[in-house]
């Protein structure tokens, strides 16, 4: 069976790669291949350059073998494995019809390659492969220019990429982890709960029946993870139990009878991860209820974590997230270490 594909790729913006040769074989005569990007470098997950099939439709891709430059490590990476197909097959059946138009592969520092799956309107993880170190003659590399150095053909491209240059000289290579935690997966659902803040008793109240006409209603959540993906569907799906990243950003959108409410959240990098690692543990697959409470009427708002076994959910500090809440257009509440600027909920 064949399927309407784009291929493209993405690296960091600030560990810009460059491909030798990056190759998706689907068991047709010519494999799809990521064109050059000169060089590779955007928003984690989000398509640098697009490659296009010069016919409508193909197989999907069942193994890869690509070589890349990490040009901030001036080091070169090898991958060659198989994909899972089973899970592409899913991704690409008929309940999905439609949904995914892009395979991205992304670039991280030390070997790290991510495949997404992704739309406009959703993204997913589809693997997460360690490369391994290998060596490439500058001769094949550039056969138009065998003579120049790595070290100087790297050092042009850092050169002219002045927050490259910048985060090099003052921070140097991130963490070697720093990616497989960016896309380690949890299981967790969302589960906005609308209730009251009873200041004199500390705790969340349940609306009571004669408040029930001025409740909030949930019109939909979406979210932007640090693994890359995101997920605009408005279908409900986040609100059941699925593997996923770390949020990075999340929009909520809720109404009290004809008024319009959208909440917009940013995570701490390190203290998100922090967060998620010690809460879930050796078992990231445990499945645990990422709790948002919510009083537009008081301007109280919390984030917990809660799972089975446990006597009260553990409570996200608010440190950890800025938080800016929108009734009818208009700005209702900011967290005060909101620093964000100005239109950075539009995403």
């Amino acid at each position: 069976m064949e399927y309407r594909i784009r291929l493209s790729g993405v690296a960091p913006k600030l560990f810009p790669t460059e491909t030798f040769f990056a190759l998706l074989y689907n068991g047709a005569e010519q494999p799809m291949e990521l064109p050059k990007e000169m060089p590779f470098s955007g928003d984690w997950g989000r398509s640098a350059s697009i490659w296009e099939s010069d016919t409508e439709t193909f197989p999907l891709p069942n193994a890869i073998d690509m070589v890349w430059l990490s040009i901030t490590e001036q080091a070169f990476y090898s991958v060659e494995k198989p994909l899972p197909t089973e899970k592409l097959k899913s991704l690409f059946s008929q309940e999905n019809e439609g949904l995914f138009d892009n395979i991205i592969i992304g670039m991280a520092p030390y070997g790290g390659l991510a495949l997404w799956v992704s739309s406009e309107k959703k993204s997913t993880l589809l693997t997460w492969l360690n490369g391994e170190p290998t060596l490439v003659d500058i001769s094949d590399f550039l056969p138009e220019n065998p003579n120049v150095a790595l070290q100087d053909y790297c050092n042009f491209y850092i050169g002219n990429d002045p927050l490259v240059k910048q985060n090099l000289e003052e921070n140097g290579l991130p963490p070697r982890d720093l990616y497989d935690n960016y896309m380690k997966q949890f299981t967790y659902r969302y589960l906005p709960l609308f209730e009251r803040w009873d200041k004199n008793e500390e705790q969340w109240q349940k609306y009571k029946e004669e408040e029930q006409e001025t409740r909030p209603e949930l019109d939909y959540i979406e979210e932007s993870l640090f693994d890359g993906t995101h997920d605009k569907l408005h279908n409900g799906s986040l609100l059941n139990y699925h593997e996923a990243g770390k949020p990075m950003k999340l929009s909520i959108k809720w109404h009290i009878k004809k008024s319009e409410y959208v909440a917009y959240l940013w995570f701490e990098d390190e203290a998100i991860r922090t967060i998620f690692n010690k809460f879930y543990g050796i078992h990231p697959d445990t499945k645990t209820d990422f709790i948002i409470h919510i009083d537009p009427q008081q301007n109280e708002y919390q984030l917990a974590l809660f799972r089975y076994g446990l006597k009260e959910p553990l409570v996200i500090n608010k440190n950890a997230y800025q938080l800016i809440v929108f009734k009818n257009k208009f700005e209702q509440y900011r967290s005060d270490n909101y620093d964000q600027p100005s239109g950075a909920w539009i995403w």
